[in-house]
């Protein structure tokens, strides 16, 4: 599949490996409409495309992997932000970015440095995995902007991913998380140099894209299955089914080879 975008730009630099990188660095990266209407159509169509089974966020340049929503930019015209249907129809299209990259059948790698903020943040948490420069700095500044602190997902999320403790204060103080903590906390799987991340996160993509294809997206859907599992032996009937489909999956994958 072909992937040509505006607003973003898509790179396929190895077999089962896509790099969708943002390409506003003299905007920290932020969304506008046309950012954020292009990433709905690129994990859309992921869903259907058996090819890539990986999946690699960067930001360009080297202050921001990205500030998430453009405020003004969201809009067509400024009135629109006073819109209660025209700013809660953004909401819900910023909602389908968070669970399209959140459900996508890839595993989704965030690949974090400078400021990941806002929205930034919030699809760094969505991601399956995070790793980080050592100049990352991890935000949700949105009581200082007079919202509350719950916005696409990260409410749920974030005390999921570090603990609820770490978490509360995180979100209500709309501090910083900077990458020692970031690490600490669990946050993120690997920290290095900023001159590392792209080699670092493309390592971690090659080894996921050697898996097969049926195993890794079996793997994804089972580990957000579990989110919403509280008792052992469900937990472990549901892993007992995914076993099973994805050994008759890839014996018919064999078997289709050798004939």
């Amino acid at each position: 599949m072909i992937y040509d975008f505006e607003h973003i730009r898509v790179e396929l630099p190895a077999p089962g490996i896509a790099v969708m990188r943002f390409i506003r660095p003299e905007k920290l990266n932020s969304w506008n409409r046309g950012v954020l209407e292009d990433m709905l159509r690129f994990f859309s169509a992921l869903s259907g495309d058996y090819t890539v089974k990986v999946v690699v966020l960067r930001g360009e340049g080297d202050r921001a992997f990205s500030t998430g929503a453009d405020f003004e930019g969201l809009f067509n015209i400024p009135e629109d932000r006073d819109s209660p249907s025209v700013s809660f129809q953004v909401q819900e299209d910023l909602r389908r970015l968070v669970t399209l990259v959140h459900h996508a059948p890839q595993i989704v790698i965030s690949a974090c440095h400078g400021y990941a903020v806002g929205g930034g943040f919030f699809l760094a948490m969505a991601s399956d995995i995070r790793i980080i420069a050592d100049n990352v700095k991890f935000s949700s500044p949105l009581l200082k902007l007079g919202l509350t602190c719950g916005d696409l997902g990260c409410s749920y999320m974030l005390p999921r991913l570090i603990g609820a403790g770490a978490a509360r204060d995180i979100l209500l103080t709309g501090r910083y998380m900077y990458a020692e903590e970031a690490m600490r906390l669990g946050f993120a799987s690997e920290c290095v140099p900023y001159e590392q991340l792209e080699a670092a996160a493309m390592e971690k993509a090659e080894t996921l894209a050697g898996y097969t294809s049926i195993a890794l997206r079996s793997g994804k859907e089972l580990l957000n299955l579990m989110e919403g599992v509280s008792d052992l032996d469900a937990a472990i009937r549901i892993e007992n089914r995914s076993q099973q489909t994805v050994k008759a999956f890839n014996r018919e994958a064999r078997r289709k080879a050798q004939s």
